[in-house]
């Protein structure tokens, strides 16, 4: 167990916030091994997972049933529990094929709102290089009344899994991770070490994780 994950006083408990096809695997391998809260909008979703059932088939029954410390929600409040928040809403491509922000700005709003004093976001949102800190940070600090680099920190590591591939599943991929300084950079890829047997690439800024995936996107 990392240091991070395992403090001597009290053990990290993780937010996922989005249990789509991103958000779900994610949540069910942190769910393995630390104390993991899953916030989704559907009942529907919620129920089905708690049954370990999967309806999109992405993730196993047994997985499922492996992730003992993984518990599933509706109500936006448990977050105020959550050290290290994960967003991982849909940006589905709108007019001009640019990303739909509308999930990712309610979500911010949501999780800004329940926000506790210390905790690290991160943004795994396919976004255009500088939306987390244009739209997203000013969110959280509005709705938390907290001071982003001061009160709450924040990250960006891009989702690369392909839906429906049973080969190369969210462990099996090097992700890529970003931070808003040094010792938050150290602290994600940390975090995301903890699941991710690939490991973690640490690239210089946000923005260049946020065009890192861009870039891969046009490529596939």
């Amino acid at each position: 167990m990392t240091p991070i994950l395992r403090s001597p006083d009290k053990q990290l408990t993780i937010a996922i916030v989005g249990l789509g096809y991103v958000g779900l695997p994610l949540a069910v391998e942190f769910g393995k091994k630390v104390p993991t809260l899953g916030l989704d909008l559907s009942t529907e979703k919620v129920a089905a997972y708690r049954r370990h059932i999967d309806p999109t088939g992405e993730v196993s029954k047994q997985d499922l049933q492996a992730a003992t410390q993984l518990q599933c929600h509706t109500d936006p409040a448990v977050l105020q529990e959550a050290d290290f928040i994960i967003i991982a809403v849909p940006t589905p491509l709108g007019v001009a094929h640019q990303p739909d922000l509308t999930p990712l700005i309610k979500s911010s709003e949501t999780v800004g709102k329940h926000l506790k004093r210390g905790a690290i976001v991160v943004y795994e949102s396919t976004v255009y290089p500088g939306a987390t800190e244009e739209v997203c940070i000013p969110i959280l600090e509005k709705h938390s009344g907290l001071k982003w680099k001061q009160d709450f920190w924040v990250g960006y590591s891009p989702e690369r899994i392909n839906p429906g591939d049973t080969e190369r599943t969210v462990t099996k991929i090097v992700k890529v991770v970003s931070g808003d300084t040094a010792s938050t950079l150290d602290k994600v890829a940390e975090v995301y070490e903890s699941i991710i047997t690939a490991g973690v690439y640490k690239v210089s800024s946000i923005k260049v994780a946020e065009a890192a995936k861009v870039i891969e996107n046009t490529q596939r």
